[in-house]
């Protein structure tokens, strides 16, 4: 199959996903309408079924920025780049007629479906650079790419399809050897969503490994160079980490600072680290280790455990099963994001967050090649979750 299979997929794919959002049921929650017009277009319709969820708070966040403590558990960078986008079609959005919010939703899906595609293309320019000698295997990862398990989500105003997009071509930049700029873009991906931060382990492994060389003394050019790329991967894992303080430095000043003279300092603002991030994750929606550990949730980590199979045995696969050492340390952020869903996050969310690793995808791919008879299931696990969570993304209903 040629490379334009992947658009035509992703056109049919897409357009199968929003078909089932315009059929799907009555929402059992009214909180969207709470926040939006009445629609009266198809248009409006669409926009309000794809508002569900956390899609809200990113939608009226963007629209009036944070005006609540616990808003800031959602995406700085992702707010911001709604705002962008909504600012930049401002002038074409008139034409539309759309009142506020359905602009910025408008904006958002805009935003996550672009994203989502271009997320595509880049991961078929990294497997092409990871496995040089496989013609097939770009063009099947990014079709796994497209029917991800993640589904209507790449295509809401949620942030997997941007922070997708921002890692995977971080990631091409780390294998292309440009650790700063691979270091920039893993900046931006950790402004979309915090467990970016994870990707940083793989700098600090180099980091190690680099400065390792440095004290065992090697000389000459090679020396030079090694000081060279010691300080580039310093840089670039600062980068990581400064997507994550960026936001809270801001929140900071406004909380911490800002209101210090009024006597209305938050709590967290005298923390050793002050973080609204993890004060509000911990506070508001009872994020913590082992705490969503309970008998009610057993249905979640039942929903969860395919995807944290995939993710697990596919880390193990490029760590131990000769996939080669970049695709190796590629798999340490994969298996510690899936380690803390399991033992930290609300782990139904694992599904979604799955979609910006790319080792699952090469593991996934690499079976279809070989014609592996577990890579059926996999598809087809893949294909029907996402079918099934478009309806009940819809319509309101959980898992989210």
């Amino acid at each position: 199959m040629p490379p334009s299979t992947i658009p035509k997929a992703f056109l049919l794919w897409k357009l199968l996903l929003l078909a089932i959002t315009l059929l799907a049921p009555a929402p059992y929650d009214s909180s969207t309408s709470l926040i939006f017009p009445p629609p009266t277009t198809l248009l409006r319709s669409l926009l309000q079924k794809l508002t569900r969820w956390d899609a809200i708070y990113f939608v009226k966040a963007a629209q009036r920025d944070y005006a609540n403590e616990q808003e800031w558990a959602f995406g700085y960078g992702f707010v911001k780049a709604i705002c962008g986008v909504q600012w930049a079609l401002s002038p074409a959005l008139k034409y539309l007629d759309l009142p506020q919010p359905y602009d910025y939703a408008l904006s958002a899906v805009l935003l996550a479906n672009t994203a989502h595609a271009l997320s595509t293309a880049v991961l078929y320019a990294l497997t092409r650079e990871v496995f040089p000698s496989n013609r097939k295997l770009p063009l099947v990862a990014a079709l796994l790419h497209v029917i991800s398990p993640a589904g209507l989500f790449l295509s809401a105003p949620y942030s997997e399809s941007l922070f997708a997009l921002l890692t995977f071509s971080g990631l091409y930049c780390y294998v292309r050897g440009y650790v700063v700029v691979a270091g920039a873009w893993m900046f931006l991906a950790t402004m979309v969503r915090s467990n970016g931060l994870l990707n940083g382990a793989v700098f600090l492994l180099d980091y190690w490994r680099v400065g390792w060389e440095l004290v065992a003394g090697e000389g000459g050019r090679r020396g030079w160079r090694a000081m060279g790329k010691f300080v580039g991967l310093g840089i670039g894992g600062v980068l990581v980490g400064a997507g994550l303080v960026f936001p809270q430095w801001v929140a900071y000043g406004r909380y911490c600072l800002a209101d210090a003279g009024a006597g209305e300092v938050r709590s967290w603002c005298g923390d050793t680290v002050p973080s609204i991030y993890f004060f509000v994750q911990e506070r508001y929606w009872n994020v913590g280790i082992f705490r969503y550990w309970t008998i009610s949730n057993i249905p979640l980590f039942l929903l969860a455990t395919p995807a944290l199979i995939v993710l697990i045995c596919s880390a193990i696969w490029a760590i131990y099963g000769g996939a080669g050492a970049v695709v190796g340390k590629l798999a340490i952020p994969q298996i510690l994001l899936a380690v803390m869903a399991l033992l930290t996050y609300h782990v139904q969310i694992i599904t979604r967050l799955s979609s910006g690793c790319v080792v699952w995808y090469w593991w996934v791919a690499c079976m279809i090649c070989a014609g592996d008879a577990r890579a059926k299931w996999i598809v087809r696990w893949m294909v029907c979750y996402a079918l099934i969570q478009g309806v009940l993304f819809a319509a309101f209903l959980p898992p989210a």
